[in-house]
Protein backbone atom coordinates (compact mmCIF):
# COMPACT_ATOMS: atom_id res chain seq x y z
CA UNK A 1 0.00 0.00 0.00
CA UNK A 2 3.04 2.64 -0.40
CA UNK A 3 2.53 2.83 -4.28
CA UNK A 4 6.14 1.29 -4.83
CA UNK A 5 4.58 -1.13 -7.57
CA UNK A 6 2.91 2.13 -9.53
CA UNK A 7 3.64 2.92 -12.98
CA UNK A 8 2.99 5.99 -14.90
CA UNK A 9 2.96 6.50 -18.75
CA UNK A 10 2.25 9.75 -20.60
CA UNK A 11 0.01 9.68 -23.69
CA UNK A 12 -0.98 12.02 -25.55
CA UNK A 13 1.11 15.72 -25.72
CA UNK A 14 0.45 19.25 -26.94
CA UNK A 15 -2.81 20.53 -26.50
CA UNK A 16 -3.49 24.48 -26.41
CA UNK A 17 -0.03 25.63 -25.67
CA UNK A 18 3.23 24.97 -27.36
CA UNK A 19 4.37 23.06 -25.00
CA UNK A 20 4.82 18.95 -24.25
CA UNK A 21 2.84 18.76 -20.74
CA UNK A 22 0.85 15.42 -21.07
CA UNK A 23 -2.90 15.53 -21.81
CA UNK A 24 -3.33 12.00 -20.79
CA UNK A 25 -1.82 9.87 -18.06
CA UNK A 26 -2.18 6.24 -17.81
CA UNK A 27 -1.80 4.92 -14.24
CA UNK A 28 -1.15 1.28 -14.06
CA UNK A 29 -0.79 -0.60 -10.92
CA UNK A 30 1.42 -4.12 -9.69
CA UNK A 31 -1.99 -6.38 -10.96
CA UNK A 32 -1.85 -4.98 -14.41
CA UNK A 33 -5.46 -2.55 -13.48
CA UNK A 34 -5.47 0.72 -15.31
CA UNK A 35 -7.04 3.75 -15.36
CA UNK A 36 -6.43 6.98 -17.59
CA UNK A 37 -6.58 10.48 -15.97
CA UNK A 38 -7.64 13.28 -18.77
CA UNK A 39 -8.29 16.91 -17.66
CA UNK A 40 -11.61 18.38 -17.56
CA UNK A 41 -12.66 20.04 -20.72
CA UNK A 42 -15.12 22.74 -21.12
CA UNK A 43 -16.45 24.64 -24.52
CA UNK A 44 -12.94 22.81 -26.53
CA UNK A 45 -10.87 23.95 -23.73
CA UNK A 46 -8.78 22.74 -20.49
CA UNK A 47 -10.11 23.95 -17.59
CA UNK A 48 -9.32 24.69 -13.84
CA UNK A 49 -11.69 22.31 -11.81
CA UNK A 50 -12.32 22.49 -8.02
CA UNK A 51 -14.88 19.87 -8.01
CA UNK A 52 -17.75 21.61 -9.85
CA UNK A 53 -18.76 22.11 -13.18
CA UNK A 54 -20.60 25.30 -14.31
CA UNK A 55 -22.79 25.11 -16.80
CA UNK A 56 -22.76 28.25 -19.11
CA UNK A 57 -25.34 27.30 -21.93
CA UNK A 58 -27.98 30.35 -21.50
CA UNK A 59 -31.79 28.40 -21.36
Amino acid sequence: MDGSGLCFETLDHGGEYPDQMPQAIRLIDAEGRSCVYVPVVQNGRVVDCLGRMEDTEDD
